[in-house]
């Protein structure tokens, strides 16, 4: 049932930005709830990302988290290290859409930039324009790398499954 959707994938003809869409209501009755919520925050983001920082039963997927660092951008462009104390962690929770881990891993450089918009609370309180993690482009490759192997995993379950749910 999925054999063709891997194989694009696998071969780089599709991204996930474009995987996901075609896959989740094909999905639906044949995975469980959490795994179409998995694959639903792959593809939008993930809503409750803060909780990574929050409680140490997140539940969020732990191969998003990366090591690097937490800026402000200011409306001038500027950057400025984040004075916050979850900035002061080892490790931060990229939450954005796979579909920016795809397209931030493919600009030059071996540091990426990514967006952190569930710090615009944070943010807004001190006059910032937003929050991005620096972090190295091979993070972002892993990532990609480990949600890649996950979502043909599930894939190659539900074709094996034989119509029960997992």
């Amino acid at each position: 049932m999925f054999e063709e959707l891997r194989q694009r994938l696998l071969s780089g003809q599709i991204t996930f930005s474009q995987a996901l869409p075609e896959a989740l209501p094909k999905l639906r009755g044949k995975v469980t709830d959490d795994n179409l919520l998995w694959l639903s925050s792959e593809l939008q983001g993930y809503a409750d990302a803060l909780t990574f920082y929050q409680s140490p039963n997140h539940g969020l997927p732990i191969y998003r988290a990366v090591p690097g660092a937490l800026y402000i951008i200011r409306p001038d462009g500027s950057f400025e290290p984040l004075n916050h104390p979850y900035a002061s962690r080892d490790r931060f929770f990229l939450g954005a859409p796979i579909s920016w881990i795809e397209e931030f891993a493919n600009l030059q450089g071996d540091e990426s930039l990514v967006e952190l918009a569930e710090f615009g609370n944070f943010i807004s309180k001190t006059g910032g324009g937003g929050v991005v993690c620096a972090c190295p482009k091979t993070e972002l490759q892993r990532i990609i790398a480990t949600f890649r192997n996950e979502f043909i995993k599930l894939l190659d379950r539900v074709d094996q499954s034989q119509g029960t749910v997992i």
